[in-house]
């Protein structure tokens, strides 16, 4: 029985520890855009869970922006890149925005139906999604 118990525990640590940490760091650049979402799969996405949009960094996928869905319309600000800089810290201007759904550690991509605007980045633009799915 203790040899049973062992083996869980470790397999149960191993398990949880090798899980990827998603990093929803992003930096506040000077630079961003609005995005409104009006609605989203309530199948899909609850409340508490994570919307987050990234762009791609050297083949590394980034945060750029994320809101905690509390079941009402939400805005999230999409940062763009410093130009300032040397490091790539945001989105170029019309870079593709990526949305992801985060819950429980899980990231899944996001289609998006666009009201208004579109999924590239344009300094202090705005953009409405009508439905995210």
């Amino acid at each position: 029985m203790s040899k049973f118990i062992y083996t869980y525990i470790i397999l149960f640590t191993f398990f949880c520890s090798s899980q990827e940490k998603i990093n929803l760091d992003w930096i506040n650049t000077g630079s961003n855009m609005t995005i409104a979402i009006l609605n989203v799969p309530e199948d899909t996405i609850s409340l508490g869970d994570t919307i987050a949009v990234f762009y791609n960094n050297d083949n590394v996928m980034k945060c750029g922006g994320y809101v905690i869905w509390d079941n009402n319309r939400v805005a999230l600000s999409v940062w763009g890149n410093d130009s300032t800089t040397d490091e790539k810290d945001g989105f170029y201007f019309n870079e593709e925005i990526i949305f992801f759904h985060i819950k429980n550690g899980i990231k899944n991509i996001l289609n998006a139906k666009f009201m208004t605007g579109n999924n590239l980045f344009s300094n202090n633009g705005i953009s409405v999604v009508e439905k995210l799915y």
